[in-house]
């Protein structure tokens, strides 16, 4: 059976800061070597942002509720993905 890796990388737009100075939360799906990114509809301050960790900090209230956000949004797609391959395992 042949299986395939999907990468989910959320990422930071700091070209598109608003007024507020907040700049929109991005996620990257990448599966089989084709990109295609969303909005997640969260924005934060660029300077709270860590890329490698894939979080903000320091946690604060904020920071803590688009931490959340993103672990559901990637929680969902991780299991969106994962449902049709247990389904073809199980015929």
């Amino acid at each position: 059976m042949e299986t395939h890796k999907i990468a989910i990388l959320f990422v930071i737009s700091k070209s598109r800061i608003n007024l507020k100075g907040l700049v929109p939360v991005i996620c990257r799906i990448t599966y089989l070597s084709k990109r295609r990114p969303f909005a997640t509809g969260q924005f934060i301050n660029p300077s709270y942002w860590y890329s490698k960790l894939q979080q903000a900090k320091p946690p604060n209230d904020e920071n803590n509720n688009i931490y959340t956000q993103l672990s559901l949004i990637k929680s969902k797609i991780n299991s969106a993905f994962l449902f049709p391959q247990l389904k073809k395992q199980e015929k």
